[in-house]
């Protein structure tokens, strides 16, 4: 029988998980030339427009940790351009979610997990309006390690809130006292503390392999 659950969190712990100006204008220019060839003719400067909009709107709702999923996002961004269409909406969100982002693992993340896996049940829980770390997980044959995923989106709020947590835990069928929650992040760290789980602060699994 496998001890106790670890909760990981996914990108700047688990993944490099990085979010710029160049991965954003790649999205960007896929998304563009998509919409063209629907035979909507918009510019850069008008997409970049809608999408820091929807943006910021989605910012703001988050200061109460609430986490909206990506459709969401690309609803608002849409209606920004005058478009209303379920099936556009899908497909930007498809569109957004694997290319906004660079994705890999950090360091040793790889072997650590294999081992861990022997003896421990792991869990996500991450931050996310959408699904893309499945993608990535899948990508480097990690996917399998992981008896639960947790991600915000599905939850509809965000770390530090205490629902995403008890949901983590609720999915993996283990009771506070029972797991350790790692992240990079103080602030998730004390969110898992305030509900009663085990909790670390470290930068990566080689970190927190030193300090356990």
């Amino acid at each position: 029988m496998k001890k106790p659950n670890m909760f990981f969190d996914y990108g700047g712990f688990l993944f490099n998980y990085d979010f710029d100006r160049q991965t954003l204008f790649r999205a960007h220019d896929i998304a563009l030339r998509h919409l063209n060839s629907e035979g909507l003719n918009f510019n850069l400067d008008q997409l970049s427009k809608a999408h820091n909009e929807a943006i910021n709107t989605y910012l703001e709702a988050r200061r109460d940790f609430t986490e909206w999923p990506m459709d969401k996002i690309m609803t608002l961004m849409l209606g920004n351009l005058g478009i209303h269409s379920a099936d556009l909406t899908s497909q930007m969100s498809e569109i957004y979610k694997l290319n906004d982002h660079d994705s890999t693992p950090k360091g040793n993340s790889l072997k650590i997990l294999n081992d861990l896996a022997l003896t421990k049940k792991l869990g996500i829980i991450s931050n996310l309006p959408h699904d893309s770390l499945i993608y990535e997980l899948e990508r480097y044959g990690m996917k399998g390690l992981f008896d639960t995923i947790t991600i915000s989106y599905e939850v509809g709020v965000r770390k530090p809130h205490p629902r995403i947590y008890t949901e983590a835990m609720k999915r993996a069928n283990v009771k506070p006292g029972d797991c350790l929650f790692v992240s990079h992040d103080d602030e998730e760290v004390n969110g898992a503390r305030a509900v009663g789980m085990e909790a670390v602060l470290a930068d990566s699994l080689e970190e927190m392999i030193g300090v356990l």
